[in-house]
């Protein structure tokens, strides 16, 4: 949860957190952002999701719930939220983030707009 924490933290500045994510890291956003799909690579994902924060003039990431936690697996409720630039109006999304490990280091992180198939994604279930 630490790890999970600190990219939450320091998202805005991602060279800060590069030494989080395995060299093998995919990102996996079919289902909350089909247009972003599945990402390979660090630089990549930076690059992907370096549009949507550029919508923002402030955005905050959010842990709403812990779901499960282990040495291999994260499973979250979370949200962002965020002030659109020029605008001034507040958008609020939920997610559900899955972070999957290996060798300390995030090697897969995918997002969903459903609790249980977040939870089915991740081999998991209530």
């Amino acid at each position: 949860m630490e790890i999970v924490r600190r990219i939450y933290d320091e998202f805005a500045r991602p060279e800060a957190i590069r030494e989080l994510y395995h060299p093998d890291f995919e990102m996996d956003a079919v289902e909350a952002a089909p247009d972003v799909g599945v990402i390979r690579g660090f630089d990549a994902m930076v690059e992907a999701l370096r549009s949507y924060f550029e919508m923002f003039e402030e955005v905050h990431l959010e842990i709403d719930d812990v779901i499960h936690t282990d040495d291999e697996l994260v499973v979250i409720a979370m949200h962002d939220l965020g002030r659109m630039r020029g605008s001034g109006s507040e958008v609020r999304n939920h997610r559900f983030h899955v972070f999957a490990f290996r060798d300390g280091k995030i090697v897969r992180f995918s997002s969903y707009l459903d609790r249980n198939r977040a939870l089915e994604a991740a081999g998991l279930s209530e």
